[in-house]
């Protein structure tokens, strides 16, 4: 009876250390948080950074100077690289199969990064008072073609990353080169450069005289943060942009819907005209 009770007593012990496990375990599986803040990882690409600009020298591989470059604060870079305040100092990134690639790319695709840049000021801000989508569309037309004609810029420094990327499905390897290329330029070249692009962008097919004056109105706000101060007015922007062509895009694909409906309906129209006419010569002939 004694041993019975002892190898009762030994498997309750046993169990409720089984159960105090197994419960904990539960709790973290069964946290909502957990599922929200982990996603499988089987499910992601690995994207290691497996050599940068002055690597062996001590340097990390996202400095914290072009980490606020991408954000849209260029106060970091200027600072640590003796660059006067009152330049202006804006980037360009480009990716290639070399480093010579990516970095030859950066640098001709600079124009067209600060001409993306105004045309996403321009669509932020100026599409939000047109309810007119068609000209939204003509705005947006006219800012995407035209060109930021780069002049008076001096190359202050570029920085490369290597990249490698292994694909969670299939375990591939690829690897890339990213470079960034900054540039300078007096307050003076970077206002010319905007009022420039939205003289040229006013002069676009389509635009209402009120329109332009609303385009018009940007050169000064343009000037007055030609260096973002923090990331929160960038994402600010960026948001207000992308609403826009949400709507926008949103807009084409009604359009393109209620013309597909009219379409049928007159198809169907026709058709049943024809049907009518159809029985009509019938009951002649009979």
């Amino acid at each position: 009876m004694k041993k019975s009770i002892k190898t009762i007593i030994l498997a309750a012990l046993a169990l409720a250390g089984t159960l105090a496990v197994t419960g904990c375990g539960s709790t973290r599986v069964e946290d909502p948080r957990g599922k929200i803040a982990e996603a499988p990882k089987d499910e992601i690409d690995k994207v290691v950074v497996v050599d940068w600009t002055d690597r062996t020298m001590g340097e990390v591989f996202a400095p914290t100077w072009l980490k606020n470059m991408t954000r849209g604060n260029s106060d970091t870079f200027k600072e640590q690289w003796n660059i006067p305040a009152d330049r202006v100092v804006k980037f360009s990134r480009a990716t290639g199969k070399t480093e010579a690639i990516a970095q030859a790319l950066s640098r001709v695709s600079f124009a067209y990064t600060q001409a993306n840049e105004l045309n996403q000021k321009v669509i932020g801000r100026v599409g939000q008072g047109l309810n007119d989508v068609g000209q939204l569309e003509a705005v947006f037309v006219s800012a995407s073609e035209t060109k930021a004609d780069m002049t008076g810029l001096r190359e202050e420094a570029g920085f490369f990353q290597k990249i490698r990327t292994t694909n969670a499905e299939t375990g591939a390897k690829t690897e890339y080169y990213t470079y960034y290329t900054i540039y300078s330029m007096s307050k003076e070249t970077w206002d010319a450069l905007c009022k420039k692009y939205l003289m040229d962008m006013m002069g676009g097919a389509n635009l209402e005289t009120e329109t332009q004056k609303k385009i018009g109105a940007l050169f000064s706000e343009m000037k007055a943060d030609a260096d973002k101060k923090d990331a929160q007015k960038y994402e600010e922007e960026k948001r207000a942009y992308d609403a826009q062509m949400a709507r926008l895009e949103t807009e084409r694909t009604k359009t393109i819907e209620q013309t597909a409906t009219a379409k049928l309906n007159a198809e169907e129209a026709e058709a049943k005209q024809a049907a009518a006419e159809a029985d009509l010569l019938a009951s002649y002939l009979m």
